[in-house]
């Protein structure tokens, strides 16, 4: 009716789209009209009628949420309306508290965050990775197995999948997991290190420019044709395609 005082919350273009007789009218300042809970929260995509739906399917501001970011396997995607949601997807989506758990509830769940780190998962993960370790397979005279080193790593991409898609548990805040990595970087820098170059005097001084030569040839070509084939045969982004050589050359 006129006099009726509205609060209105969107995005500048959709204020811009609005009845010229909302636009001339006369702003006001309400206290209790313009007290609204607004929350942001990061909903994780997990329900079957979300996935494999584009981002304007959700048609998130006709719920009064707005969103802010797309993560996928802690990358952050660009805010396009034809991004295919994927399981596991987490979505930062802002506006006022119980909407946005309306909306929560309708693809997903709400992400809980701590600053406690769930050591549990990594404890459990790590003794899987140990006894995967330990199985030795037994070849005639000789015995086979891949090792403590090859069973942690497997557990630590198992950690890292399920993770990604089922984001419930092996939380770690992100200082501490920005520490850890940067820390587990260093060290093992700091072994290949001490462990290739014990014998590095010897071998210069025996086979100097050969060995420089060969080291050039194994480190270059490699990588060139991994790149080659990746961009122009696969043709894959090139970020996932460089991470990928890095971690392969590891």
């Amino acid at each position: 009716q006129m006099g009726d005082d509205i609060a209105l919350v969107g995005y500048p273009d959709a204020h811009a789209r609005l009845d010229p007789s909302f636009r001339n009218g006369k702003e006001v300042f309400d206290r209790d009209l313009l007290d609204m809970r607004i929350v942001t929260e990061e909903i994780v995509v997990k329900n079957h009628n979300a996935v494999g739906r584009r981002l304007a399917q959700l048609k998130l501001t006709d719920h009064g949420c707005f969103l802010n970011r797309v993560i996928r396997s802690q990358i952050e995607m660009p805010i396009d309306d034809n991004v295919v949601l994927n399981k596991g997807d987490v979505l930062q989506v802002s506006g006022d508290a119980r909407r946005v758990k309306t909306v929560a509830d309708r693809i997903g769940f709400i992400s809980i965050h701590s600053q406690v780190t769930d050591l549990l998962a990594f404890c459990a993960f790590f003794i899987v990775g140990l006894m995967i370790g330990m199985i030795t397979f037994q070849f005639s005279s000789f015995s086979f197995g891949i090792g403590n080193a090859a069973g942690l790593l497997f557990a630590g991409i198992m950690l890292g999948f399920l993770r990604a898609n089922h984001p419930t548990f092996g939380y770690i805040p992100q200082g501490a997991l920005n520490m850890v990595k940067e820390f587990g970087l260093m060290v093992f820098m700091a072994g290949v290190g001490l462990s290739a170059g014990a014998g590095i005097n010897n071998g210069l001084g025996a086979v100097g420019g050969q060995m420089l030569a060969a080291g050039l040839i194994v480190s270059l070509v490699p990588v060139v044709i991994c790149f080659l084939f990746g961009a122009y045969v696969l043709r894959m982004n090139r970020a996932m395609l460089f991470g990928a050589m890095m971690g392969a050359r590891t």
